[in-house]
């Protein structure tokens, strides 16, 4: 009689298998869960850079005017850009010699909207 000899295995389980299946599955999902959110912060980045240049851009046309044609008075209107829409606000009151020019721009669903303010003061030339 031949002693019993036992061959060397190859290969992998079945079970070992779908350890590594999970495994991976796993390290995919939380890694997607980055990427999701990482491109939401982007996207939010984003928004703000647009609503500061909207603010910018209404602070410098009301420099850029004679100081007595800027009105005191509140002034409300609003820009869609890229699938958002942002409310400018502009609110110039007389605080004697010089003017406050107060600019808000609002953007974002209700209960989670966001906001900028830019503030600055025009003198008379």
């Amino acid at each position: 009689m031949r002693p019993f000899v036992q061959k060397a295995k190859k290969g992998m389980s079945l079970v070992e298998v779908m350890v590594a299946v999970l495994v991976s599955a796993i390290v995919m999902v939380g890694g997607s869960l980055f990427f999701v959110a990482g491109t939401d912060q982007i996207n939010l980045r984003q928004q703000y850079r647009t609503a500061s240049r909207l603010a910018s851009q209404k602070l410098e046309e009301l420099k850029a005017v004679d100081y007595d044609t800027v009105v005191i008075g509140e002034a409300k209107d609003s820009v869609t850009l890229k699938n958002s829409t942002y409310s400018r606000s502009v609110v110039i009151k007389d605080t004697g010699s010089y003017k406050q020019v107060n600019v808000t721009v609002s953007w974002g669903p209700a209960g989670q909207e966001r906001n900028i303010n830019l503030v600055t003061f025009i003198a008379p030339k």
